[in-house]
């Protein structure tokens, strides 16, 4: 008999599978409305999968009105969650990191695309953001220091209330709250098992415990379709997407308040972290990769970086930002986007009674997890969600092809 057998089941309202942004937030607005016995199983330690790799940008500057209002509300989120901790010093052990709130700029140098830009700013600015559109000459007044290349540049947007902060310190401070608020977090907790009978959940189990549960909430991002399966369902839709960050020596003259700059033709983009320069770009999978990662291939979830990335990030920076040419590369790491096949998120309830979801936010989940909670959460207490109506997001849509538009800016 195994040791999770011999032990005393113990007993949930909630358990929020993953410890990264989507369970933090959860856990914390769960937390704040009162809701008790939330319990958080990670598989390892809070923040150490996707959101502790990931970017950290804050923006509001999507081409899609569903994105935009995400991302609006997300980042006013974080900004309570900032005065709060900051207000109630008993509960702010960690701290939660500051938020830099420099902007967002893009630049773009296809006329095609300026206009769609220009189009896309105005959905912006109707929905409550204050993208600004600038010319070239514009932008190297405001920001000289980049010492842009600006021959072939159309314009550029900029919102000046978008910015970026530390992902993974934010996710602990949330959830380090929300324990001293009630919740219980199990590191080291990978979940096994997820017991159902006559289509609905009853159980998890880990290692170490078995947990007499109701309502289990898949938040394990990259792995959600693995996740998933545990309960009998083997269709959902999210694969992985490999991405891969370059942190960088600083470069002599770049401005303080440095904005987060986005190169759209190349999706070259880059932020200060700590001193140092943190730059990205994205890279199309080969075919290989893309056939195994939808197939949840084992391969699929390998973080080995790919070394062709560094020599078209140089290439991008010797046609637009010549200034940072001889970028000094101090270490890289690749992370995952958790994807799906209209890149928005899957939320709520599946056929197994109790087991929902909150996963596939498409590299968006820093941004879009404070408002998928508040959907979850409203649906969970009262049946219905009052900011956007959920069903828009079930994993139904899939299965009758009824997929959500989406329209990238990059």
């Amino acid at each position: 008999m195994s040791a999770v057998a011999r032990s005393r089941p113990e007993t949930a309202a909630i358990t929020i599978v993953g410890g990264g942004i989507m369970a933090a937030t959860l856990a914390y607005q769960l937390a704040r409305r009162g809701i008790g016995e939330v319990v958080v199983l990670e598989r390892e330690t809070v923040a150490s999968g996707s959101i502790g790799r990931a970017t950290g940008g804050l923006r509001q500057q999507f081409a899609d009105e569903l994105d935009i209002i995400f991302a609006h509300e997300g980042l006013h989120f974080y900004q309570r969650f900032i005065a709060e901790m900051q207000a109630e010093t008993a509960l702010a052990a960690p701290p939660p990191p500051p938020f830099y709130q420099y902007g967002y700029l893009f630049l773009v140098s296809n006329n095609e695309r300026w206009r769609a830009m220009q189009g896309y700013v105005a959905l912006q600015r109707r929905l409550g953001v204050p993208t600004e559109l600038l010319t070239p000459e514009e932008v190297v007044a405001r920001w000289p220091g980049l010492r842009l290349v600006t021959e072939d540049l159309c314009g550029a947007t900029f919102c000046p209330t978008d910015g970026y902060t530390d992902p993974a310190a934010m996710t602990r401070a949330l959830l380090g709250t929300a324990r001293r608020l009630g919740v219980s977090v199990y590191e080291h907790s990978p979940v096994v098992a997820i017991q159902v009978a006559r289509g609905r959940v009853q159980a998890v189990e880990t290692p170490q415990r078995r947990l007499l549960t109701p309502l289990v909430i898949n938040a394990t991002g990259a792995y959600a379709a693995l996740t998933a399966r545990l309960a009998g369902i083997n269709d959902l839709p999210v694969y992985p997407l490999r991405r891969q960050l370059y942190l960088c020596e600083a470069v002599p003259g770049l401005p303080q308040a440095l904005p987060m700059v986005v190169d759209q033709a190349t999706g070259l983009h880059f932020r200060w972290r700590e001193g140092d320069l943190l730059v990205g770009l994205p890279h199309s999978p080969s075919p290989d990769e893309e056939a195994a990662s939808l197939a949840l291939a084992p391969t699929a979830f390998d973080l080995t970086l790919d070394p062709a990335v560094w020599s078209q990030i140089k290439q991008a920076i010797a046609h637009r930002f010549p200034a940072l040419a001889g970028l000094h590369l101090r270490r890289a790491w690749a992370g995952l986007y958790e994807m799906t096949p209209d890149e928005h998120p899957i939320l709520g309830p599946t056929e197994v009674e109790g087991f929902l979801c909150a996963c596939g936010f498409s590299g968006h989940g820093f941004m879009h997890a404070p408002l998928a909670a508040q959907l979850l959460i409203d649906y969970i207490t009262t049946g219905k969600s009052s900011a956007l109506d959920i069903a828009l997001f079930s994993l139904q849509r899939f299965r009758e092809g009824r997929l959500l538009p989406a329209t990238r800016l990059l």
